[in-house]
């Protein structure tokens, strides 16, 4: 165990060089596109290539199924379950939209990576209403302009992870209700295993992600926003369930 311990830690300690050595290597590149927001598009297609990249550099293996097919050229709403910061590399790097995410401010904050959340993403101070409503405006704005939204609705890993935190908040859902965009589920299965921030405990492997069929939303209401959330929670649980991750 003790073994097993050590080999998780150094692994970490490899995965990270390689993430951040890549990020380093592109990041004029990123600097460059994402200077303005006509080339924010172009920036995302490199972001997946770094996701792409840093996941075949280090024997991370994503298995993305998708239950219906995804039409790049089309926008939608996509909500995740989240236990583990490898969600955002498997989320932002493996959907075929042009995509920004929704997430909290603290990573706005982290050096050189909060580039992405000054330009093309949206940080969210969850505990301040008057931001919170601001996040959204800019998030509309965003949709507006033809990007996917990428959103974990339980707010933050919940503290008893890969348990989901309910309910679901329904901001992201009253948006794609307002947009009359369609909302997908997403179901993360294994990345608490490959990233345990509970434990700090990394190991190579698989990293399945299911992406269900898009649902409308364009006869909804904001009414129907928590019966919409509700419906996305049931989806993901029963595929956490059906796979003995919970």
């Amino acid at each position: 165990m003790m073994i097993k311990r050590y080999l998780g830690y150094i692994y970490m300690g490899f995965y990270g060089l390689v993430f951040i050595g890549l990020f380093l290597m592109l990041y004029p590149l990123f600097w460059i596109l994402l200077s303005r927001e006509s080339t924010y598009y172009y920036a995302d297609k490199i972001r997946k290539f770094w996701a792409h990249l840093a996941c075949l550099l280090t024997g991370m293996f994503p298995d993305v199924t998708f239950e219906q097919r995804i039409n790049p050229r089309e926008q939608y709403v996509f909500c995740a379950n989240h236990s583990s910061y490898l969600d955002i590399i498997l989320m932002g790097g493996f959907l075929p939209t042009f995509n920004f995410f929704m997430a909290k401010m603290e990573l706005s904050k982290i050096p050189l990576f909060g580039i992405w959340f000054r330009t093309i993403d949206v940080p969210v101070k969850r505990e301040s209403l008057r931001n919170s409503h601001e996040a959204f405006l800019k998030a509309g704005d965003k949709l507006d302009k033809g990007a996917s939204l990428l959103i974990f609705p339980e707010g933050r890993i919940p503290d008893n992870a890969p348990l989901m935190k309910y309910p679901f908040k329904l901001g992201a859902f009253k948006l794609a209700i307002e947009k009359g965009l369609p909302i997908v589920p997403v179901t993360i299965f294994d990345n608490m295993k490959r990233f345990n921030v509970f434990t700090n405990f990394m190991s190579p492997g698989k990293m399945r992600m299911r992406v269900h069929a898009p649902i409308p939303t364009k006869d909804l209401t904001d009414d129907d926003a928590k019966a919409l959330a509700d419906t996305v929670f049931s989806i993901i649980n029963k595929d956490l369930i059906k796979a003995q991750i919970i």
